[in-house]
């Protein structure tokens, strides 16, 4: 399972703006930027990448035009999303601050189901065509940011009745 912290916001908001990788391995400072480049007092510190989803599965992107998307979802105390899938990988971020832990259950294909926690700051990869529902069992709203690398004209989220 991939689970990483996130230290901050701020850190989440380059992670979801592709400022800092998804994928592959985490880099120096020095590959993050020439040494050349004009001074600055930015810190730039890579914090995920992952090239497996939840199950253990290899990424796989969809044909097509390129587009990532990124959205802010609030789930309120004893809040489900029902079971679904997406067609492409998601990159998913516990907001580490003002947020509750998400519950994420993936089913799989004997039926079983597998659960993971993931607590403020934290992030993992959901993959293409997992079926897998959430929940937030807390006593606050739990709030996750999720950038989808996606392909124009792909729906997003896929309910499974």
């Amino acid at each position: 399972m991939l689970k990483t912290a996130l230290p901050s916001m701020a850190a989440s908001a380059l992670l979801m703006l592709g400022v800092v990788g998804c994928a592959g391995e985490p880099t120096s400072s020095g590959d993050q930027a020439s040494s050349d480049a004009a001074s600055t007092d930015a810190k730039i510190e890579a914090i995920f990448s992952g090239s497996q989803t939840l199950n253990g599965s290899d990424l796989t992107y969809p044909e097509g035009k390129p587009e990532l998307r990124l959205f802010r979802v609030e789930l309120p105390a004893g809040g489900k999303i029902p079971l679904h899938t997406h067609p492409a990988p998601m990159l998913v971020y516990v907001q580490a601050t003002d947020s509750g832990e998400l519950l994420n259950t993936r089913v799989q294909p004997d039926g079983r189901e597998v659960s993971s926690v993931f607590k403020p700051g934290e992030s993992f990869i959901e993959g293409a065509s997992e079926p897998h529902y959430v929940e937030n069992k807390g006593d606050t709203p739990t709030v996750v940011w999720v950038m989808v690398a996606s392909v124009e004209g792909l729906p997003t989220t896929e309910w499974i009745k």
